[in-house]
């Protein structure tokens, strides 16, 4: 075989397959340093519910930091924590720039005020399990775990919400949720379904039933906050739409008062 026919049949082959090895072979161990820094979010349901959460707390609560799926270090004694929430909220705490994790010892060891993790197939019994007795351990004041949508047929089959309340003893106090507070759409409070959290950070928890549904039939859920006056705290597009519909509805008012001036002024005239 000539060179150029040599030359010629290289260039026609097709590449090698390009395989990835990335986090093959890594022991699945918590808080190992060697495991890749993955994220908590595995599907539509959990990523929607975390971006919710998050934009509700930065919005309302500016005074405070939220922060959203991040890996969390404590020091404890000689040991490192790694801990990764969903959700964490610092009460009054200030930082003007970003993280790409929270290292506990560069801001005074602050622990979070509140903690939320969504259960995801993968984590769920880390959540309900060593993430409980290291917040214990912690101290952290608030820590609620939350189905967003079924995912084990346990007895964290949604609708589902624990609140752990720390008490002044440093044990929790814990509250079960297993009915909806409410349902989207629907005005209808059950203010019996509600977690007062309220000696921790001020407002009530519960659980919303959404409209949309997951993979066809599967119910959605999502962890409310309400006021002590039973208002929901809503992101900026929520309320962006509360004050749109309620402009619309003046509208229509002012509309259906003229329309009804207008009326009786024409039957005015005709008596007259």
């Amino acid at each position: 075989m000539s060179e150029n026919s040599r030359s010629n049949q290289k260039t026609t082959e097709s590449p090698p397959l390009i395989h990835s090895t990335r986090g093959e072979n890594i022991q699945d161990i918590p808080g190992d340093p060697l495991k890749p820094r993955l994220g908590r979010r595995e599907s539509e349901p959990h990523s929607e519910e975390i971006t919710y959460l998050y934009k509700v707390l930065h919005l309302n609560f500016p005074e405070s930091r939220t922060m959203w799926d991040l890996h969390h270090y404590f020091m404890v004694e000689t040991e490192e924590l790694d801990i990764q929430f969903d959700i964490s909220f610092f009460k009054d705490l200030k930082i003007p720039y970003s993280l790409a994790s929270y290292r506990a010892s560069k801001f005074n060891n602050r622990v979070p005020t509140m903690a939320i993790n969504i259960l995801s197939k993968s984590t769920w019994q880390m959540d309900v399990g060593i993430h409980v007795d290291y917040c214990r351990l912690l101290k952290i004041p608030l820590y609620i775990v939350f189905s967003s949508h079924n995912i084990i047929k346990a007895i964290y089959k949604p609708p589902f919400l624990r609140a752990y309340i720390l008490k002044p003893n440093g044990d929790y106090h814990i509250q079960d949720l297993k009915q909806i507070t409410m349902r989207e759409g629907d005005a209808t409070l059950n203010r019996e379904a509600l977690i007062d959290v309220s000696e921790i950070i001020p407002f009530k928890i519960g659980i919303m039933e959404l409209a949309i549904r997951h993979e066809g039939d599967s119910l959605r859920y999502r962890l409310i906050l309400m006021t002590k006056k039973y208002d929901l705290y809503q992101t900026l597009a929520q309320k962006e739409k509360t004050r749109a519909d309620q402009e619309k509805t003046r509208a229509d008012q002012e509309k259906t008062r003229a329309d009804q001036l207008k009326k009786e002024l024409e039957q005015v005239q005709r008596k007259i």
